[in-house]
């Protein structure tokens, strides 16, 4: 880099010669042209008074440049090496004084990548050599002592929990007990939750999959669609809460992820019917969306800006109104499904009547309402909204000027004076769904992340907004992302404010951006450049969308420092149609607390495990992609059955590997006199369990 400057330094001294001399030659013309000395004389001397005040002002020019870029060069490498935390994004519910560097830490979010400090960290083994590149720079340093204090601290006060916030994108600290106690609480409401003694995962798997097969009997569904919606090895859910920090108290959220569970590929299946059929009047995709319709409406006199909000929508919505709101839309549904009503009604029962979980080792089943974690539950919950948006608009006495909905929260426009017969209207719909609202201060009323403004010839504007319970956290500049992830992540933040703010001159829209990109660690010179583009990318952007027609596969790679980007390159120049994309391996929700129950070793499946033998060291070791406790009976059952045989007497080798393969587990037995002892998982201490997930078999040792 240095041979190339000097050689530019020499060019640009060799023009400035050449110049100099083409200036002589013309000074030397106008002396001897015949021009009156006075005359050129006056002329040249305000050539060159004209050249040494634009030379004096192009030097300043460049120095005042150069120092900029000392200054944003030293700003820069301030804030690239340096970590200030977010006192917003963490909630501490403890009473326990938490470090300063776990405090930082635990701020910038479950998002966070770590650096790789250790060769055991890489994922890729057989590249390990090519990750030994990695510099140890001063985040890489402050990450490291952070990671080892916030581990010990966390050690150390194991009655503390790490979890992730209901809203506002915050850490929450919070006490074991109080979090159990609080569940207890919770599901101590008979009215949605009721325990069950034993767990039902195995009959609600055999009804999944007895559906699954009268749709493939009736020729419904396909084969490749009925082996997909069959279920083997499903799990009990385990139910989790999200503390809600912005409430008093740390109230919790009930989540229920029901990937595991029986019904969930059927739900899913019926989900999509829903979501064909459903042609909304009132749904709003997103923001960008409702902030171009809401711009273009002119409100009639005398109304008002109101927000309706569902409490608690998904459990909330009793079983009979789902039903008759099926029947009663079911011409709308039709088109979409070759399934008869009575079929689909039931299919639709099943998947909601299956709702049940499990905590602190108790089983539940919800015999109301639907959980958030189905995935049901939203295109059922969109369904009753659109259902209940019908009737309530017939039955009220004004017109609205509009209404549009995302999700449950409504938006709409009425006069001031029905605003307890508008309110009173959508709470008789059903006593089970009631409505809170929220009326315009001032002539502002907050909607999803936009500010609405009323201005007095009644027209609408909007400007981007962020509600008070929010940390203003997104993916921090110091994190170990990919550099790309990072710029998209500010540049489409950028052109959120940008298009959601129509009612905003441009500095304040470049003040919202640089004040957000700031609180998350972006360095000066980087959020200028975001700034000073962002119009220009909104311009391009349909542009660039319209003419890229390549279609990419894309697949994942961890995120390893050099050795990805190598990769990427490498790919790129050799599969011009694949693209990569990096995911980090060590971020800092590894840190968080793992609240919902283990699983049970017995229910665990795809597991290599080991069966000892009573009497001596010798051991049987397997592996089984079927539920443990099914393969452990299977054991039992080969065991009593060669059990049977011996008692015969004069039992061949034939017609014991006429058992079948899993009478290698008592052929040590036969051999040497000796039992292998075949027991449910966790009634022998010396059995372990294993949770590799592969399909080869590990070994039959049999000594």
């Amino acid at each position: 880099m240095k041979s190339i400057l000097n050689i530019e330094i020499k060019h640009t001294y060799h023009k400035m010669e050449q110049l100099r001399r083409s200036l002589a030659t013309l000074s030397d013309g106008i002396t001897t042209s015949g021009i009156p000395e006075n005359i050129s004389t006056s002329f040249l001397e305000s050539q060159a008074r004209f050249n040494e005040k634009n030379i004096r002002e192009r030097t300043n020019r460049t120095k005042r440049k150069f120092n900029n870029i000392l200054l944003c060069s030293s700003e820069r490498n301030e804030e690239e090496n340096t970590i200030s935390g977010n006192p917003k994004a963490i909630h501490n519910g403890t009473q326990t004084t938490i470090p300063p560097e776990t405090e930082i830490l635990l701020s910038l979010g479950p998002k966070f990548a770590l650096p790789m400090t250790k060769l055991q960290q890489v994922p890729f083994y057989h590249l390990m050599a090519d990750a030994e590149n990695n510099q140890f720079e001063p985040i890489t340093k402050f990450c490291n002592k952070a990671e080892e204090t916030t581990r010990r601290f966390l050690k150390d006060n194991p009655n503390i929990l790490v979890l992730k916030s209901d809203k506002g994108n915050k850490t929450v600290l919070m006490e074991a007990s109080e979090y159990r106690q609080k569940m207890l609480e919770l599901l101590e409401d008979r009215n949605t939750y009721n325990p069950i003694n034993a767990d039902p995962t195995s009959r609600f798997e055999k009804q999944n999959n007895s559906i699954v097969k009268r749709l493939r009997n009736l020729d419904l569904i396909d084969e490749r669609t009925s082996r997909q919606l069959m279920k083997h090895n499903a799990v009990c859910p385990r139910i989790y809460g999200q503390p809600k920090a912005h409430k008093p108290g740390l109230p919790l959220r009930p989540v229920v992820p029901n990937i595991t569970a029986p019904s969930y590929s059927l739900s899913k299946f019926v989900g999509k019917i829903f979501q064909r059929s459903l042609v909304s009047r009132y749904n709003i995709r997103d923001s960008f969306e409702f902030c171009e319709f809401i711009n273009n409406v002119t409100l009639p006199d005398e109304h008002v800006l109101i927000s309706l909000d569902v409490k608690a929508l998904f459990t909330s919505i009793p079983k009979s109104l789902v039903m008759n709101s099926i029947i009663t839309k079911w011409d709308e549904i039709k088109p979409n499904t070759n399934i008869c009503l009575d079929l689909f009604l039931e299919i639709v029962e099943f998947c909601i009547d299956s709702s049940y979980f499990r905590f602190d080792g108790q089983h539940y089943e919800q015999v109301f309402g639907t959980a958030m974690g189905i995935p049901l539950s939203p295109y059922i919950a969109d369904w009753v909204m659109e259902t209940l948006l019908d009737t309530v608009v017939r039955m009220l006495e004004i017109p609205l000027p509009f209404i549009r909905k995302f999700v449950d929260d409504l938006i709409t426009a009425i006069p001031l004076s029905r605003l307890q017969h508008v309110i009173d209207t959508f709470n008789s719909y059903d006593i089970h769904i009631q409505f809170t609202y929220e009326m315009e201060v001032d002539n502002k009323l907050p909607y999803l992340d936009m500010l609405l403004t009323r201005h007095s010839n009644q027209n609408v504007t909007t400007s981007w907004y962020q509600k008070p319970i929010a940390s203003g956290r997104f993916l921090q500049y110091q994190s170990f992302h990919p550099l790309g992830q990072k710029l998209n992540v500010a540049q489409n933040f950028a052109r959120r404010v940008n298009q959601l703010s129509t009612n905003l001159d441009e500095q304040s829209k470049r003040k919202i951006v640089d004040d957000q990109l700031k609180l998350n660690g972006y360095p000066k010179p980087l959020r200028s450049r975001i700034i000073n583009r962002m119009n220009e990318r909104n311009t391009n952007r349909s542009i660039q969308h319209s003419v890229q027609n390549l279609e990419y596969t894309y697949l994942s790679i961890p995120n390893i420092p050099h050795l990805s980007n190598m990769i990427d390159r490498v790919i790129r120049r050799e599969y011009t149609q694949v693209r990569l994309a990096k995911y980090n391996v060590r971020k800092v929700n590894n840190m968080f607390s793992k609240v919902k129950d283990p699983v049970p070793q017995e229910s665990q499946s795809n597991v290599i495990y080991r069966v000892p033998c009573s009497n001596c060291e010798a051991s049987y070791v397997g592996m089984t992609t079927n539920r443990l406790r099914t393969r452990m009976s299977g054991h039992k059952t080969h065991y009593n059955a060669l059990d049977r045989l011996l008692e015969q007497g004069n039992t061949t080798t034939d017609e014991i590997a006429n058992l079948g393969e899993r009478t290698a587990l008592m052929h040590h037995s036969i051999a040497e006199n000796h039992r292998l002892y075949v027991s449910p998982v966790g009634e022998n201490s010396d059995q372990s369990v294993g949770d590799k997930k592969s399909k080869k078999i590990v070994g039959d040792q049999s000594r």
